[in-house]
């Protein structure tokens, strides 16, 4: 990526290339809420420069750049437009690169919610910290004895849902212990001990009495716990609530007292794709998803963020939702390794048969140190090492910036440069089923949220797609004449489909129509795990500006 000597060639980087230089990492901002199916952000930003012109070692350059994360000005007199922008990587991506005006929009509420909230941490991100630490010192004060006893404080509770009669199944092997060098294999047995067994398997159960059991939540049962002291050396050890009756009272009377607190509210699951399982076993509220007490926590987490600023109202349910990945029930915990899953809560909505319940706030707050994966003192981390590597600088072009949520139909295109489309693919996985669980903290504010009309895409009916694509596309180019519009579709049969009817549809229209490359990008794949798949990249322009389209 440096340039060479004086006699050599200009290197010319393509948008593929943006995938190898970005592997392995995660470029901030992008790193601080959940988004599904992220593009890689050099992909975008060369398609940005592509779109202006700009190729060879300049590309290079730039994208050096942007790697240390500093800021050029090389977009300055465009307006670039997004109007499906998800998680808005080309608004960020166009701020890097200094862009006149940046327009990002979408029809999905969590996806305008996720980019303000990392808007609001790119112009305040101290501030940001400073807020969510001292709601999290409120909440932690304030459940302190919901979550500690005898000078502990709960990681993890394990969990069961095996139950029937009189017994319950769960894993025999708990977790791992490391004892210079060694690891030393914990499981537990049918009368509750727990023993090293260095011969447990993954795969091996066991049937423990129901009635010594803690039911935590209706029909799951926790059988171990994980705790720690916050002392230096921090230590963390596992008690089972068979033998400890003292911890298993404690954890029942603070799930009895949580409830309690509780108002008893339900955010209604939708019933989609995606969520069926969740309504087939009788989870017909978000509220479900969680124990009482980490139902509280987050609650009283997202209440007194808005409380200290009220300004902070997206930051706070972006927040919330981003970690309900990993806190709430949907997040299976592979015990023997220690390993939360946050892909189920992205894809696959159904709660394994041995969940875990995870302490939100467990951790050091004097000292930003996190205690088990996931936790909300996990993203503060996260928060402050953006506010140390992400420039000001790319907040130049940031008074020029409007997100809204609003359908693509509905957009005013009239001055831009660039539209980017990145509709929702054929077939594949809808968005606004996966954003159903940013409903959950907006429930803690008693928040209404705005319903707007909408053209929505049909991805299960080709014909329709590939229709109201063409008439957006026409309505673009009736609006900006002069735009470029790249969009963006799977690289697979559906997809090419699209494009071919697409060409063949603008060929009587004076618009021209081209593959120009294809890049990798994320995607939910199988339990909601990230995979990489090609994408195609098409590009549209108004052959004859005078022309006025007609829907078709």
């Amino acid at each position: 990526m440096q340039r060479g000597g004086s006699n050599a060639e200009p290197k010319t980087l393509s948008l593929n290339d943006a995938w190898k230089y970005e592997s392995g990492r995660r470029l901030l901002p992008y790193d601080l809420f959940k988004w599904w199916g992220r593009r890689p952000a050099l992909a975008i930003a060369m398609l940005l420069l592509e779109g202006a012109g700009i190729t060879g070692y300049q590309v290079a350059d730039i994208v050096a750049s942007r790697l240390a994360h500093r800021s050029s000005k090389i977009l300055s007199n465009l307006k670039i437009c997004d109007p499906m922008c998800g998680g808005g990587t080309t608004l960020f991506e166009a701020l890097f690169l200094g862009a006149g005006e940046v327009l990002c929009s979408d029809v999905n509420f969590a996806s305008t919610t996720v980019v303000k909230a990392t808007m609001k941490v790119l112009r305040e991100c101290d501030n940001v910290v400073s807020v969510i630490l001292k709601a999290l010192r409120r909440v932690s004060k304030e459940l302190e004895d919901m979550w500690c006893v005898n000078g502990h404080c709960h990681v993890h509770s394990f969990l069961t849902r095996g139950c029937s009669g009189e017994y319950c199944i769960a894993p025999k092997w708990v977790g791992i212990f490391r004892v210079k060098g060694d690891i030393l294999k914990i499981a537990i047995t049918e009368t509750g001990e727990l023993v090293e067994d260095q011969n447990v398997g993954i795969r091996d159960i066991v049937k423990l009495p129901r009635e010594k059991l803690v039911e935590v939540s209706k029909g799951v049962y926790a059988y171990v716990v994980e705790m720690y002291n916050a002392g230096d050396p921090l230590e963390r050890g596992f008690i089972s609530l068979i033998k400890d009756r003292s911890v298993a009272a404690h954890l029942e009377e603070a799930q009895k007292i949580a409830r309690s607190r509780l108002s008893g509210g339900c955010t209604p699951i939708t019933s989609s794709r995606e969520t069926r399982r969740l309504l087939r076993e009788g989870i017909k509220c978000w509220e479900q998803i969680f124990t009482p007490r980490q139902l509280l926590t987050l609650k009283l987490f997202t209440e007194y963020m808005v409380e200290e600023n009220r300004d902070m109202v997206e930051v706070a349910v972006a927040t919330v939702g981003t970690i309900i990945r990993t806190a709430s029930l949907l997040a299976f915990y592979y015990q023997p390794y220690g390993k939360v899953n946050p892909g189920l809560v992205v894809k696959s909505f159904w709660i394994p048969r041995y969940p875990v319940e995870l302490n939100p706030i467990a951790g050091d707050l004097d000292n930003v140190k996190t205690v088990g994966r996931g936790t909300i003192i996990t993203y503060v981390r996260k928060l402050k090492k953006t506010c140390k590597t992400v420039p000001n600088s790319i907040l130049q072009s940031s008074d020029n910036v409007a997100i809204t949520m609003m359908d693509a139909f509905d957009v005013d295109y009239r001055g831009c440069d660039m539209v980017i489309l990145d509709p929702p693919y054929p077939g594949k996985v809808a968005y606004e089923d996966l954003s159903q669980v940013y409903m959950i903290p907006y429930s803690f504010l008693n928040v209404d949220l705005p319903s707007i009309p909408t053209k929505a895409i049909d991805t299960g009916n080709l014909e329709k797609y590939v229709e109201t694509i063409a008439n957006l596309v026409l309505k673009i180019l009736n609006q900006a004449p002069k735009a470029q519009i790249y969009m963006m579709l799977g690289f697979d049969k559906k997809g090419e489909i699209v494009y071919e009817d697409l060409k063949n549809m603008f060929l009587q229209q004076g618009v021209s129509i081209e593959l120009k490359d294809s890049i990798v990008a994320e995607a939910p794949g199988t339990l909601g795990r990230s995979k990489a798949r090609k994408v195609m990249i098409i590009k549209m322009v108004k052959l004859a500006p005078e022309n006025h389209y007609k829907p078709l």
